[in-house]
């Protein structure tokens, strides 16, 4: 594993469900996340202060996530801030290829990234893989694509196989 350098102390807006707000705020200890429980709270919040990213949960606020990712991509505020969208819902297992369609779907509607929270343990590696992704997008601006090509990261092997082919 590479070291990586922390992104300074940012603000953060996290738009999750509460049983996946306990883990990503435990994760996400020295910067500053501000917890909203509406897609409503979440505009009034993103139009009144600045964030730094912005984490979406797949059944925020009754299953809002892709409203509510319009809605902050129409703000020019934020048309460029990072958006990590994020399912950690422990009910219900959904296949790959659902899970790759909801990875298509945000990234088309211009999110940068999507993380099945089902796919890292909650322990010490887990969440730590979890928190070097969100530094990476606050790093970065959300780039990927210029992180892959710039240190031959295997994002950009992730990157080539969603091109589509011939």
């Amino acid at each position: 594993m590479t070291a990586y350098a922390a992104p300074p102390r940012t603000k953060i807006l996290l738009a999750v469900t509460p049983d996946n707000a306990d883990r990503l705020q435990s994760i996400l200890g020295g910067h500053e996340v501000v917890f909203v429980k509406t897609s409503q709270e979440a505009m009034h919040l993103l139009s009144t202060d600045g964030f730094g990213i912005v984490i979406l949960g797949v059944h925020f606020d009754e299953s809002q996530m892709f409203t509510l990712l319009s809605d902050i991509r129409a703000h020019a505020k934020y048309r460029k801030v990072p958006i990590l969208c994020v399912r950690g819902d422990r009910r219900r297992a959904l296949s790959e290829v659902a899970i790759e369609g909801l990875d298509h779907a945000v990234k088309a509607m211009t999110a940068n990234g999507f993380l099945d929270l089902r796919h890292f343990p909650d322990d010490a590696e887990g969440n730590a893989t979890i928190r070097r992704i969100v530094d990476y997008l606050i790093l970065i601006d959300g780039d990927l694509t210029h992180l892959a090509r710039a240190q031959g990261h295997p994002v950009l092997g992730i990157e080539e196989r969603r091109r589509p082919s011939g």
